[in-house]
C-alpha cells in the first residue's frame, strides 16, 4: 500500500523537521498543510550565521549564500519582479514593478501589502504618482508649481519587522543625484506616511534593532535621532539624549598609509546597548585592500565646542557588525557569527553615486584582516545583501 506525503504519521515527520538545514525546513512547511501544521509544532535546528541574498547579473532571481556551507540554494519562487530594499530577519521591503512597496517572508507566501507612495502626508508638499516609475512632488502653496520628479530607481528604504507581535516600521527616502531628498515612514495599522524633514542631505539611516529609533547622518556632519514609539508621528530627541551633534574625526592611525586611489566613506551603526558608532570606511581599487575604523563621541552628549571630536574604537568586544543593518548582534563562533568584526556588501546603499560592485567580505578589529569568499568569486553580481534568519 502507497503513502501519501500527507499521511505520514505526525510524529515521525516531527522528527524528520527536526533534522532539516534551516532552508530545507521552510521548504519542507510548504508542501502541504499537514506539513505546515507539524512544523509550527517543531523546533528548528538553530541557525543564527549570518547568511547572505545574492542578486546575479545574469539571473533576474535571487539566490542565497551559507557561508558555513559555503554553499549557494536556487530560490525556487520567482522574485524577479521585485527590487528589494530592506530586510529584517527573513522579512524584506519589495518595490514592484508598478512602484507599489510591499514586505514579503523570503520563506513563505506571506506579504504585508503597503500604502501607496502617494499616501504621503507632508507639511509643505504632497507626492503624485505620474505612471508606474515616478513620483511627482505637488506643492500645497497657492501659485506654486513644483517640477520635481522623483523616479522609482532613486528609492532606499529600512525594514524592522516584529513577527511574533505582528508590528512593524517601515521608512523610504528617495535620494537623486541632485540631492534633494524625500523620507518618510510608516507603522503597522497605518494607512499613509508621515513625512520626515531633513534640513540637510541624507548620508545614512539606521533603524534600531527594537525598531523605536531612527538615526539620521546628514551630509553636514550632523546626527539626528527621532524617536518613532509615539502613536503619530515623530519625537525629535537629538538635543536630549547623548548623542553627537556635530563631530570632527580625528582621522586614521600615522601607520596607516593611504594608496593614491584610496576612497573613503562614513555610516553609522547603533550597538545593541543603544550606543551611535560612526563606520569609516577606506576602499583602494588598485590593491583591493579595504579596512574599517570605528569612532564614538566620549563626552555622552554635546560638548561647548562647535565639533564633538570622535574617539577611536578599538574593539566591539562579544559582538558582530552588520552593515547592511546598521546594528551589532551577540556573536557566538560555535554558531557562525564572527565576534568583534564588521559584515560587509557595499557602501552605497543610500547616498545617490553610481553604484558599486559588491565587495562581500567580514573584517575583524583586532587582527585587522579581511575574510572574503573564494565561493562567490565566479558569480558576477550586481547586489547582495546580509542578513539573520528569525
Amino acid at each position: 500500500m502507497v503513502t501519501l506525503w500527507s499521511e505520514i504519521p505526525m510524529d515521525i515527520l516531527r522528527s524528520v523537521f527536526e533534522r532539516l538545514s534551516f532552508v530545507d525546513f521552510h521548504r519542507a512547511k510548504i508542501v502541504c498543510s499537514n506539513w505546515y501544521s507539524c512544523s509550527k509544532q517543531t523546533l528548528p535546528r538553530k541557525n543564527t550565521s549570518p547568511w547572505l541574498i545574492l542578486f546575479p547579473e545574469e539571473d533576474s532571481n535571487c539566490a542565497l549564500y551559507n557561508p558555513e556551507e559555503a554553499r549557494v540554494y536556487k530560490t525556487k519562487r520567482d522574485l524577479s519582479r521585485f527590487r528589494f530594499l530592506a530586510n529584517s530577519g527573513n522579512w524584506f521591503l519589495v518595490l514592484d514593478s508598478k512602484s507599489n512597496l510591499y514586505i514579503i517572508d523570503l520563506f513563505s507566501e506571506k506579504k504585508i501589502d503597503l500604502p501607496p507612495l502617494e499616501s504621503f502626508k507632508g507639511n509643505k508638499y504632497n507626492l503624485k504618482r505620474v505612471g508606474d516609475k515616478k513620483i511627482k512632488e505637488v506643492r500645497l502653496e497657492i501659485g506654486y508649481t513644483s517640477f520635481v520628479i522623483l523616479k522609482a530607481k532613486y528609492l532606499r528604504g529600512l525594514l524592522w519587522v516584529d513577527e511574533k507581535k505582528e508590528e512593524y516600521v517601515v521608512v523610504w527616502y528617495f535620494s537623486d543625484k541632485y540631492k534633494i531628498d524625500y523620507s518618510a515612514f510608516c507603522k503597522n495599522g497605518e494607512d499613509h506616511y508621515h513625512e520626515i524633514p531633513t534640513c540637510f542631505g541624507i548620508s545614512d539611516m539606521v533603524l534600531t534593532s527594537c525598531g523605536d529609533s531612527l538615526y539620521i547622518l546628514n551630509t553636514s556632519d550632523y546626527i539626528e535621532k527621532l524617536d518613532l514609539s509615539g502613536q503619530e508621528g515623530f519625537k525629535d530627541v537629538s538635543k536630549n539624549e547623548a548623542i553627537f551633534l556635530r563631530f570632527r574625526l580625528p582621522g586614521p592611525s600615522r601607520d596607516f598609509k593611504f594608496t593614491y586611489d584610496a576612497k573613503c566613506s562614513n555610516s553609522i551603526a547603533v550597538t545593541s546597548s543603544g550606543e551611535v558608532l560612526l563606520v569609516m570606511n577606506i576602499f583602494s581599487e588598485s590593491t583591493r585592500r579595504r579596512i574599517f575604523f570605528l569612532y564614538k563621541d566620549p563626552n555622552l552628549g554635546p560638548s561647548e565646542s562647535i565639533y564633538n571630536k570622535l574617539v577611536e574604537v578599538d574593539s566591539l568586544g562579544d559582538e558582530a557588525l552588520l552593515l547592511d543593518l546598521g546594528i551589532t548582534v551577540p556573536a557566538d563562533r560555535d554558531l557562525g557569527i564572527e565576534p568583534n568584526s564588521i559584515y560587509f556588501t557595499r557602501h552605497d546603499r543610500v547616498r545617490y553615486q553610481k553604484l558599486s560592485c559588491p565587495d562581500i567580505c567580514v573584517f575583524n578589529l583586532e587582527t585587522k584582516t579581511l575574510k572574503r569568499f573564494p565561493g562567490l568569486s565566479n558569480l558576477k553580481l550586481k547586489d547582495a545583501r546580509w542578513f539573520l534568519m528569525s
